[in-house]
């Protein structure tokens, strides 16, 4: 990602802050690689152009903004159109009544532990606000996991020092692998779940 590289090195932590918040608003950009980058560009190896702590606070900041403003998109719009009868992408009004127990029970775990992994990083903040789950104990979950990543990703990269390209590599795999085991778990219980509605519905 040199290019990313280029970015924040002329334009430094505003940049970072960008591409962070946008990714936990929903949009499609590498805010984790954006954050190690920084991390690293604060090491002796990426020449000591930011400062460690300033890229942790800047990364924890922008990630609760951008959760927040994924959380009120999913609310306002994509809430107010399933209840409306529509549907919005693959989710169903049915659907989303799966998806409100789902996070009536596991949201606060979900929100805090999504964080971690690229895909669910961009799609919980507004999945959440598409539920019925509370803002409040969305916020908390949403700090805490915010505070964790920031911190642990941003020492990671400024650890990564020659190691740097290895660690980013084995980063972005290991995120994919732990992802894909989440989503045949979730896929699987969203399966069962769907089949008992049928029959209780048959019946």
């Amino acid at each position: 990602m040199p290019h990313i590289t280029d970015l924040i090195q002329v334009h430094g932590y505003w940049i970072v802050a960008l591409i962070i918040m946008l990714e936990n608003a929903g949009f499609p950009v590498p805010g984790e690689i954006a954050l190690l980058t920084a991390g690293y560009l604060s090491s002796p190896e990426g020449g000591e152009l930011l400062h460690l702590w300033v890229i942790a606070l800047v990364g924890f900041i922008a990630a609760v903004i951008g959760d927040n403003i994924g959380f009120w998109l999913g609310r306002r719009y994509v809430r107010a159109r399933l209840e409306a009868g529509r549907r919005f992408l693959f989710l169903t009004p049915q659907r989303m009544k799966v998806a409100d127990r789902y996070f009536e029970k596991y949201g606060a775990l979900t929100i805090l532990f999504a964080r971690f992994f690229a895909v669910l990083r961009i799609v919980a903040g507004p999945a959440a606000g598409a539920s019925k789950m509370g803002w409040p104990r969305f916020l908390l979950a949403n700090t805490v996991g915010a505070f964790c990543w920031a911190v642990g990703i941003a020492f990671l990269g400024h650890a990564a020092g020659h190691a740097w390209k290895a660690t980013r590599t084995w980063l972005g795999w290991g995120s994919w692998a732990v992802l894909s085991l989440l989503v045949i778990a979730i896929g699987s219980w969203w399966l069962v779940v769907s089949r008992r509605e049928k029959k209780k519905s048959a019946s």
